[in-house]
């Protein structure tokens, strides 16, 4: 726990006047163990009713002063706590939207997610005992004081079970916090499936794949509950256990304590305060086992937090990288060699050399597997190259601050990710701060006025997750109206028309021809026949380029581009 206290530190002030508030807490707690011998020796045995009415009043007294004391010692740890959380989740949000690409490849959304909103809630049951760790050992030392004022051979008895009480404690935090990060797993596998057949239940319902993802979240629901069952098969446990070995106190309270009375070594007040005390003792040992469970809980779900900030980029940039605003002459690749993080061994580019001019258009065409992908996602350092330099303008792209240079890219791709939002929001994601009428203007460029006018709410209307309530031509347009509100100088299109009917890649595409006017486009492309009016077509394959040059020219070649045309207009 102590590793996270650079968010406990901004709020010590709560946290310490909620610690300060369990001394008279505690001595509030005490107190009925005096009263009760001060009721039964002075007010019963000596029949001395003049002095009744104290004991009811100082009762009520004290429960008034306890209403005031423990509210504002357990409210202002859950202000505390309640913002520690806040601020853990905004930052485990921030540092994992900071990393590179391979960690969203090699992690299960589920488990990111289950990090993010499950682990800090146990965090927050291990920080909401900060209260207890401090209150109860205090009041059980008055208590234990208390307990040697009233017979100190008892006492001394009642301690002989603190050896048994501690092993209690050590054998259940060890299997709590394994049995804990166990469930977190769980439950991330669980939330991924759900976000899985959420997302995607168009197509289970469409392959009929509702009783294989069933059997799945069942199979994932059983893995869970059984970390559950073992956690509560030891709580439930530890709780009783705590209870029998107490009783071993009890037992030699009852033996001899009467013993001491009948021969006269306590009074019967003595001997019920005692046995008060002893009661109240109890309480603080049966609350931290409770803390025991929980402070492990939270020490298994502090170990994934961290876990999660020792991760870092690949995606090295110098703090003093220079900004770039704007592209000038062309960009190059030299010599670029790539394998994704978690395939080293799989080099998917290998050596590659091309340029892309200002102005220019140029196509990559080639089989599927070729690289093609890749290399676009290098431009915007996506990744980065293993070996070999991208430069823009004779700067390499590494040296360069990544928010600037993505400035200079905007992305189509087939796969249109829109946000559960209304379409103006979705369209101002190209340049946050737009106005309104620079987003309908942008809309227009891109033929979408028209689709969106048409729905109940025009811009407002929200779209559902990645925009399940519009046509795959209807998302591709705003997916091109925010690209045309973004204004970058370089236009990346990865299959941008691949997924739509003819109608709508007919709209797309006269859209899309009017986004690439006065841009430097690098366009990935299945079908060909949207290629032909390139400046540039290049082919790759295995990761190497193998040809270059206008459509024209590669037809009369008769080499891969030839065979790629022609497979295709088979097709």
């Amino acid at each position: 726990m102590l590793r996270l206290k650079s968010y406990i530190w901004p709020y010590r002030g709560k946290i310490a006047l909620a610690t300060l508030l369990a001394l008279p807490l505690s001595a509030l707690r005490m107190s009925p163990a005096p009263l009760i011998k001060y009721l039964v020796d002075d007010l019963l045995v000596k029949k001395d009713a003049s002095k009744l009415w104290v004991f009811p009043i100082l009762m009520i007294l004290i429960y008034v002063l306890n209403f005031f004391v423990r509210f504002w010692h357990y409210y202002l740890l859950r202000v505390a706590t309640a913002k520690i959380n806040q601020d853990i989740k905004n930052d485990l949000f921030s540092h994992l939207m900071g990393l590179s690409a391979d960690y969203f490849s090699s992690n299960s959304v589920g488990n990111l997610i289950s990090r993010v909103s499950h682990d800090p809630q146990y965090v927050d049951g291990g920080l909401q005992c900060i209260n207890i760790v401090i209150r109860e050992p205090i009041t059980f030392i008055l208590l234990l004081g208390y307990a040697f004022n009233l017979n100190w051979k008892l006492t001394l008895l009642t301690l002989t079970i603190f050896p048994m009480l501690a092993w209690v404690f050590n054998i259940s935090a060890k299997h709590f916090k394994r049995y804990t990060y166990g469930m977190a797993d769980e439950h991330g596998k669980l939330v991924s499936a759900l976000q899985e057949s959420f997302s995607g239940f168009r197509i289970v319902q469409s392959f009929v794949l509702t009783r294989y993802i069933e059997e799945k979240f069942r199979r994932y629901t059983s893995d869970f509950t059984r970390f559950v069952l073992k956690s509560a098969r030891l709580e439930e446990v530890s709780h009783p256990l705590i209870e029998l070995v107490t009783s071993f106190a009890i037992a030699l309270v009852i033996y001899f304590g009467s013993l001491f009375v009948l021969k006269g070594q306590m009074t019967s007040g003595d001997l019920l305060a005692f046995f008060t005390t002893f009661g109240l003792m109890i309480d603080p040992v049966r609350k931290l086992n409770d803390v025991n469970i929980r402070v492990n809980q939270a020490s298994s779900a502090a170990g994934r937090i961290m876990e999660i900030f020792s991760w870092k980029s690949r995606l090295v940039e110098n703090p003093n990288a220079p900004d770039i605003h704007e592209f000038m002459d062309k960009v190059e690749f030299k010599k670029v060699r790539f394998a994704y993080p978690d395939s080293p061994e799989r080099e998917v580019l290998k050596g590659l050399d091309l340029e892309l001019r200002r102005g220019e258009i140029i196509a990559l065409v080639g089989p599927s597997g070729s690289g093609k992908s890749s290399l676009v996602n290098l431009l915007p350092r996506v990744f980065d190259p293993t070996e070999g330099h991208i430069l823009i303008d004779g700067k390499d792209i590494r040296n360069l601050r990544v928010e600037s240079l993505r400035g200079l890219i905007s992305v189509v791709s087939q796969d249109v990710f829109l946000f559960n939002d209304t379409i103006e929001e979705n369209i101002r994601c190209g340049k946050r701060g737009a106005t309104h009428e620079e987003i309908v203007e942008a809309a227009r460029k891109a033929n979408a006025v028209g689709f969106i006018q048409s729905l109940p709410e025009g811009f407002q209307t929200r779209i559902g997750d990645r925009g399940m309530k519009l046509s795959g031509g209807e998302k591709q347009r705003v997916s091109i109206a925010r690209a045309f509100l973004r204004e970058s100088p370089i236009l990346i299109l990865d299959e941008a028309t691949s997924n739509l009917d003819n109608a709508s890649e007919k709209l797309v595409q006269e859209s899309i021809y009017e986004l690439m006017k006065h841009r430097s486009t690098i366009m990935i492309a299945h079908r060909l026949s949207t290629v032909q009016r390139c400046d540039r077509i290049l082919v790759i394959k295995d990761g190497h380029l193998v040809e270059s040059g206008r459509h024209e020219e590669l037809m009369d070649r008769r080499g891969e581009y030839y065979l790629l045309y022609e497979i295709s207009t088979r097709e």
